[in-house]
């Protein structure tokens, strides 16, 4: 009966390994607060006065939502350089690697369509992009394609549903897409069948009634190559004096499950010749928090949905 027992217990131990179930702890630093709460009173720790979604970045700048959907610019040390605010009734965006933002302001036709931009270099003036339209005419009902037949009395084999003329304006589109591979820099897709193509000295809004982007895919693929960075790229892990277990949570449907462990990772950061210590509430045995930017006067961190300034008090 041991015996019997004794295996079970091994495979539930298993069981709960696999399932990511991780043993747990006292907390070893009581005495240590909870971050944003610190040890250092020299130090000051403050929340972003704005809430930020959709962080990219280039090399000099920042790129954000706030909560309204307005565009922020910042610089590198998240000082706020310009914000633009939500433009009525527009849909789609893209924010090229230049930092030039592109967006589609749709109407009742697709071909009245407008796509404007912004641009850093022309100091965020609105600028609305010339339309390259390349369609073929609407399709046409069976009921019009049956009146085709039977008006032309001397030629009934006549269909408009799969007439030669319609075969003959999609190939002169494809020539035409050819055409406008010659010398172009970048492609920004906007929606199905709408992108900013962008050449050396213009910028056109390409309408097309399908999504024409496997025809630029040369182009495409060096442009997502050089998309503006998500902000965890930028993400260093603060220096860490040890990690402990609280709880496992566990989360699943009926047929699979899985355990997540959360507990605290304890951090120490330092800014001069002061020192502070806090603890991150984490899971997966993560950092909880993470380091944006530092400099000699500041430092920037973000935990899992919020940014913060840390500096000395003056």
């Amino acid at each position: 009966m041991n015996h019997t027992l004794r295996i079970t217990f091994l495979i539930v131990i298993f069981i709960f390994n696999s399932c990511g179930y991780q043993r747990t702890e006292e907390d070893k630093h009581p005495e240590i607060p909870i971050f944003p709460k610190h040890t250092n009173n020299k130090i000051s720790i403050k929340e972003f006065p704005f809430y930020l979604t959709n962080i990219k970045y280039n090399q000099k700048h920042v790129f954000a939502n706030n909560k309204n959907g307005d565009w922020l610019i910042l610089d590198r040390k998240f000082n706020t350089i310009k914000q633009l605010n939500k433009p009525s009734g527009y849909v789609h965006s893209y924010i090229s690697n230049d930092g030039t933002i592109y967006f589609l302001k749709p109407k009742e036709k697709t071909e009245l369509n407008e796509v404007y931009k912004f641009s850093i270099q022309d100091n965020f003036k609105k600028e609305k992009l010339e339309n390259l339209i390349l369609k073929s005419r609407e399709g046409v009902t069976i009921r019009d394609s049956l009146n085709a037949v039977y008006k032309n009395q001397t030629n009934k084999h006549i269909d408009s549903l799969t007439s030669d003329i319609y075969k003959k304006e999609e190939k002169l589109i494809a020539e035409s897409i050819k055409k406008l591979n010659s010398n172009l820099i970048s492609i920004f897709p906007l929606t199905n069948g709408v992108s900013v193509l962008k050449y050396e000295n213009k910028a056109f809004a390409l309408y097309t009634r399908y999504d024409h982007t496997n025809e630029f895919k040369a182009v495409l693929e060096k442009t997502q190559q050089d998309e503006l960075k998500p902000i965890w790229h930028l993400e260093k892990s603060p220096k860490s004096f040890g990690k402990v277990t609280l709880g496992n949570s566990f989360s699943g449907n009926h047929y699979v499950g899985g355990y997540t462990p959360y507990g605290y990772n304890y951090v120490e950061l330092s800014l001069n010749n002061e020192t502070t210590k806090f603890k991150a509430k984490n899971s997966n045995n993560g950092n909880g928090v993470n380091i944006l930017y530092k400099s000699k006067d500041t430092i920037i961190i973000n935990d899992f949905e919020k940014l913060y300034y840390i500096t000395l008090k003056k």
